[in-house]
């Protein structure tokens, strides 16, 4: 059985079957999965905020931003052999965990989940499922054989996505 791989915040991890990638403790943060199921190819993004407008990107990790960690994350699958017009992609997370009023209307979840939906219509990318918002904080294990996606919530059953 493989290691599973840990994908830290601002990280991209991008690989080929049987590997496998997780994210644990997913709070505000948007995970983006991007999948290749004819070449096993795929990868995950750990996205912080949504923007990265006035950043200087030189001394900024850029992929922590959503506008430019979703072209990030899609140039490292297809830099591993995946093929654009086969890509799917899921987000998990974008959750209000320390929420300041009881107004979820306007949060940094919703706004990084919001980002990373634009910028995948943008690219051309297919969101095919995805388990965002709320309060509670989530955990994934991606399988690159399957393309699965393992998610845990505390207190719940873990699913298959």
């Amino acid at each position: 059985m493989p290691s599973v791989t840990p994908v830290g915040m601002s990280m991209i991890k991008a690989g080929k079957a049987p590997q496998q990638f997780a994210v644990y403790g997913i709070g505000s943060c948007v995970i983006l999965s991007i999948y290749d199921a004819v070449r096993k190819i795929g990868g995950l993004a750990h996205i912080m905020l949504p923007d990265s407008t006035g950043m200087d990107l030189s001394t900024v990790n850029p992929n922590k931003f959503a506008d430019t960690a979703v072209p990030a994350l899609i140039n490292a699958v297809i830099e591993e052999g995946a093929v654009r017009t086969g890509c799917v992609a899921k987000i998990f997370g974008g959750s209000e965990m320390f929420p300041p009023t009881e107004d979820f209307s306007n949060t940094i979840g919703r706004d990084n989940t919001e980002a990373v939906k634009k910028s995948l219509r943008k690219h051309g990318i297919p969101l095919i499922c995805e388990d965002t918002g709320g309060n509670h904080g989530r955990s994934i294990e991606f399988d690159l054989s399957s393309g699965m996606v393992k998610l845990f919530v505390i207190g719940e059953e873990m699913r298959e996505m």
